[in-house]
């Protein structure tokens, strides 16, 4: 099935006006602003990610920097001299003074480093010796923990001065009055060994997040969602910020690219959860920094950006289409007016003003259009007098066939009928006589006929004088009536339109037929009335009746000629819609219809 193009004409040219430009410059503008819209969408998730990454590499290497520092510190200590005669004295059992003497320059030692180097970045530092003392700046006490069995402690000693990460450590510092349930820490531990490479004890260093973490973390980390991790290489949590994302970080723990991640390198991803995370390597160890957070909160300004470019971009839409439309509106409206002008114009032409707002084309449109009006005009108006002159010699040639043929008809009549009454002298010339004297008044009427017009009655009174000289002829083979309303004879009427009609009934109807009838009646509408004439004889085909009103068959019969030139001169003077009608629903007779519009005669008005 074809597609069928609508034909352009059919619509307004607002309504094209309209389609174009929104086709051609509202849709591209919404394509465009769409592509933008994707685009700014790329662009600012991805700023965002590089932000975020930039973030999370400076809360990296904040880490990084404590840790070099803290490491700095308690290498100093560990391989301070002091440090190592103390610690050799504190292997010995006992309370001695030498003991405690070793216990206090260990404390003012830690103070010192802890007060001096730490003190920046909120460090705390511990030794456990061999024998089970814990020496801080403000501890000076033996622990109660069975340390040795811890796995931390295996770990320590198993890496050396190399720094050990453990959540475990921190059960030392709980015994310790330096303690804080609220603040969260990082804890790492180093070997303390002589030059010898013997075991002294061991190193304990809490750091606090606070210091950690800084302020850019709680940008990153909201009451809505977020959370940073310091993971070991096992990716157990060493230290959290708002540790609430368990789940995902144990899928975290199970991607490729995060368990090969190198030195220095930071990677993003997506989780199966719609979890988005951050990822890098601190550089004094195997330990990873993780930022979890729900993709939703991650792009949530990023939305908000793009949801305010989005309505700008509805905005401007809605402006650009506001404004085609009321410029649209503004070009057509003189078009429009222009139009209203010429439907509202009697004949289709009118004197055309330029209407307001108009532009310059419209100006000289309305220029041309107007001098063209008066040149049709002209045409017109000699078209017009060439068609009245051409109508009335063909309406004169017409009332000159008729009037000739009726006189021919009936004197032809009183020819035969004097030639009947000649034969038989019983009837005398007393026929003759009427005859004549019916001949006389048809005569009177169509001689002083000047303008082809005359009254209902007028030709009733001639149809009676004809139809009697026609019942003389044929004797009283057909009964004539005449039952139109007095009301319609005064209405104007055509001379001579009746008359072939009846004649046609008589000589084609009832002539040879017996009792027959022909009656003459009438009907009276709103604006027009019908004169009807019926004879009960001879019924006719309807094609040939047809033929006969337009003249194309037996035009040597003088009713031929008759009934073609009434029905012609009735619509060359009144249009298509009157003339004569032939009623096909008659099946036992004939009957011819004559539809006239409601006129009365100048005379009459007067």
């Amino acid at each position: 099935m074809g597609f069928k193009r609508k034909n352009p004409g059919n619509q307004s040219i607002r309504r094209q006006l309209t389609f174009y430009m929104g086709f051609f410059v509202v849709l591209p503008l919404c394509l465009a602003l769409m592509l933008l819209n994707f685009y700014l969408q790329k662009v600012t998730t991805e700023n965002k990610i590089n932000n975020e990454t930039n973030l999370l590499s400076q809360i990296r290497d904040n880490a990084d920097q404590m840790i070099e520092v803290t490491n700095y510190a308690t290498s100093m200590l560990m391989t301070n001299k002091n440090t190592l005669k103390n610690l050799r004295t504190l292997e010995q059992d006992g309370d001695s003074y030498e003991i405690y003497q070793a216990k206090r320059e260990l404390s003012n030692d830690i103070s010192n480093v802890e007060s001096s180097v730490l003190n920046a970045v909120n460090g705390k530092v511990a030794i456990l010796t061999k024998t089970g003392y814990v020496i801080g700046s403000y501890a000076l006490s033996r622990t109660e923990t069975d340390y040795e069995k811890e796995q931390w402690y295996q770990e320590v000693l198993k890496n050396g001065r190399k720094t050990t990460y453990s959540t475990g450590i921190g059960e030392i510092f709980q015994e310790m009055t330096i303690y804080d349930n609220v603040q969260k820490y990082l804890y790492m531990g180093r070997e303390i060994l002589d030059y010898s490479g013997k075991n002294l004890g061991v190193m304990l260093i809490r750091l606090s997040e606070t210091n950690i973490w800084g302020k850019l973390a709680a940008s990153k980390v909201t009451e809505e969602g977020g959370a940073i991790y310091i993971l070991d290489r096992n990716n157990n949590i060493l230290m959290g910020y708002n540790e609430k994302y368990q789940k995902q970080l144990k899928e975290l723990g199970e991607q490729e690219s995060v368990k090969e991640i190198s030195e220095k390198e930071i990677i993003t991803g997506n989780l199966e959860d719609d979890f988005y995370y951050i990822a890098g390597e601190l550089e004094n160890a195997s330990n990873k920094l993780v930022y979890l957070v729900p993709r939703e909160i991650f792009l949530k300004e990023n939305r908000k950006i793009l949801q305010h470019i989005l309505e700008m971009v509805l905005l401007v839409i809605g402006f650009t289409v506001c404004t085609m439309l009321y410029f649209s509106r503004r070009l057509v409206r003189p078009l429009v007016e222009v139009a209203q002008t010429l439907e509202k114009a009697p004949n289709g032409m009118a004197v055309l003003e330029e209407p307001r707002g108009s532009f310059k084309e419209m100006s000289k449109f309305v220029s041309c259009y107007n001098q063209a009006g008066k040149k049709i005009e002209e045409l017109l108006g000699n078209v017009e007098r060439e068609s009245r002159l051409k109508e009335k010699a063909h309406y004169e040639m017409l009332m000159s066939q008729i009037s000739p043929h009726f006189i021919f008809n009936t004197v032809n009549s009183i020819r035969i009928m004097v030639i009947k009454e000649g034969q038989n002298r019983e009837g005398g010339n007393e026929n003759t006589e009427k005859a004549l004297e019916a001949l006389g008044d048809i005569l009177h009427a169509v001689y002083s006929n000047k303008n082809g017009m005359t009254t209902v009655g007028q030709e009733t009174a001639l149809l009676k004088s004809y139809v009697d000289i026609m019942q003389m002829r044929f004797g009283s083979s057909f009964q004539y009536y005449n039952v139109i309303p007095t009301e319609l004879f005064y209405h104007e009427i055509p001379a001579f339109t009746m008359q072939p009609i009846v004649e046609n009934a008589i000589l084609h109807g009832v002539k040879g037929v017996t009792a027959g009838q022909i009656i003459v009646s009438a009907i009276e509408y709103e604006n027009d009335f019908v004169i009807s004439v019926f004879n009960n004889g001879n019924s006719a085909d309807k094609k040939k009746i047809e033929d006969l009103l337009k003249g194309e068959k037996n035009q040597r019969a003088v009713t031929g000629i008759g009934l073609y030139n009434v029905n012609s001169r009735l619509k060359l003077l009144y249009g298509e819609s009157y003339g004569l009608i032939y009623n096909e629903k008659v099946r036992n007779g004939f009957e011819i219809w004559v539809r006239l519009p409601k006129k009365i005669t100048e005379s009459e008005e007067r």
